[in-house]
């Protein structure tokens, strides 16, 4: 039998039950039980909850390594490189890399859910000097529309891009911002249009 199974029916607690203490739904639970792997973030409230042996939960290739942590998150690396200038097209959201933290450093630096937030790197030169090519950029995914004026990542017919969104309040238009001078700035009549694919809330620079 499954350990996780095992473990919830010892406890007494159903598959919605269980989900709702982790933070998942009931279909995820299931799929636990039937062999689908853990997400790390998951592991360590099992782990609590079910009071299993964390190596029940890793994968063969993990089970040597160091126990994952409580507080320490995961958030995704992408092989999207957001557009500062020309643009690139074939926007695709693979996962190339993890990047591990505590989850009061995170904290520090946002309050948005490790799970909504990707990382990408940026090219071009058009938000200089904000941010340069090849900065670190940290996207919220789950933010769809501006909801304030801010550094948003978003898309322009196939291309991605971060720019600056300014928002007329009177009139719900919208004024999209390059930092850079040399690049032309443009309006949108209705903020809501713009396809936003993230808000930008955090950003590294590059080491020269």
């Amino acid at each position: 039998m499954n350990i996780i199974k095992k473990m919830r029916e010892e406890k007494k607690l159903s598959q919605s039950e269980l989900g709702r203490l982790i933070g998942v739904s009931q279909q995820h639970i299931q799929r636990f039980e039937g062999g689908y792997p853990v997400p790390n973030k998951y592991i360590p409230k099992l782990v609590k909850i079910l009071n299993i042996d964390i190596k029940e939960l890793l994968p063969e290739e993990l089970k040597d390594y160091t126990p994952v942590q409580e507080d320490v998150v995961s958030i995704d690396i992408l092989d999207i490189k957001a557009c500062c200038g020309n643009g690139v097209e074939n926007f695709t959201e693979n996962v190339i890399g993890k990047h591990m933290m505590s989850l009061p450093a995170l904290r520090e630096l946002t309050q948005s859910l490790p799970e909504n937030i990707k990382i990408i790197k940026a090219i071009g030169e058009s938000m200089v000097p904000t941010i340069y090519p090849n900065d670190v950029v940290w996207i919220d995914v789950s933010v769809k529309e501006p909801t304030s004026d801010g550094l948003y990542a978003i898309i322009v017919g196939s291309e991605l891009m971060i720019k600056r969104i300014q928002i007329n309040p009177f009139d719900n238009s919208a004024t999209i911002i390059s930092d850079n001078q040399q690049y032309a700035n443009f309006k949108q009549n209705d903020y809501k249009n713009i396809r936003v694919v993230g808000k930008v809330i955090y950003h590294m620079k590059r080491m020269s």
